[in-house]
């Protein structure tokens, strides 16, 4: 589960971006977060990612309050975290397969087990044709499938996606929006951060905007 507890943001700017916002969602949920440009969603989703700290108040991920927490089970929690960025975030030394398995490396993984991950997943996405290729050489599309296919390879217990929807066709749409069924059953809380655009096909549990400093219910 997430919760927010009296939680607030600000820009690098020190503009304020969400203020005093009280907001659980629960296991196992889809929510969509929409706002204008600026409004503070990739903010918003970096704090939840565990790269940035809020501002005010308390962050609980998964029952346990983050910023009570140690280094050892702070990163604990993180690797429970899948995320997928406007930016790449890929090593552009290394082709799409070693970047989409690289979590599971970091976890030590067994290499067998890391390759029938590889061989579930690839198919759904459409990957297999460019999974040796270097990074730099692959289109937008081919990026962000790589991005959702490395977020989500690992099983996380929460996935937040920011912007990811955009120039997906919808043909894939549909193949992804089945993962994060798939997903959703074992649990798996997923959020997505999206413009006012209505170009996101998924069944969300709710949906909030970003508006006047606080997250209001649609």
């Amino acid at each position: 589960m997430i919760r927010l507890e009296n939680f607030s943001i600000e820009s690098n700017k020190g503009r304020k971006l969400i203020k005093d916002v009280n907001l659980f969602i629960p296991s196992g949920s889809t929510v969509l977060i929409q706002g204008k440009h600026s409004a503070g969603k990739t903010m918003l989703a970096r704090v939840i990612g565990l790269i940035d700290k809020p501002t005010y108040g308390n962050l609980y991920l998964l029952g346990k309050n983050i910023s009570k927490l140690n280094r050892s089970e702070l990163s604990g929690v993180h690797n429970e975290i899948g995320i997928v960025f406007q930016e790449n975030y890929f090593f552009d030394q290394f082709d799409l397969e070693t970047n989409i398995i690289f979590p599971l490396i970091l976890k030590k993984e067994k290499r067998n087990d890391i390759s029938q991950a590889l061989k579930e997943l690839l198919p759904w996405l459409s990957l297999e044709k460019v999974i040796k290729e270097k990074v730099y050489n692959l289109s937008i599309a081919e990026l962000k499938l790589g991005q959702f296919a490395r977020a989500i390879i690992g099983r996380p217990r929460i996935l937040l996606l920011d912007r990811f929807f955009e120039d997906i066709d919808k043909g894939i749409q549909r193949k992804i929006n089945y993962l994060i069924l798939a997903l959703k059953k074992i649990g798996t809380t997923v959020i997505v951060f999206n413009g006012l655009e209505d170009n996101v096909s998924i069944n969300f549990n709710k949906k909030y905007i970003i508006y006047n400093e606080s997250l209001q219910e649609r």
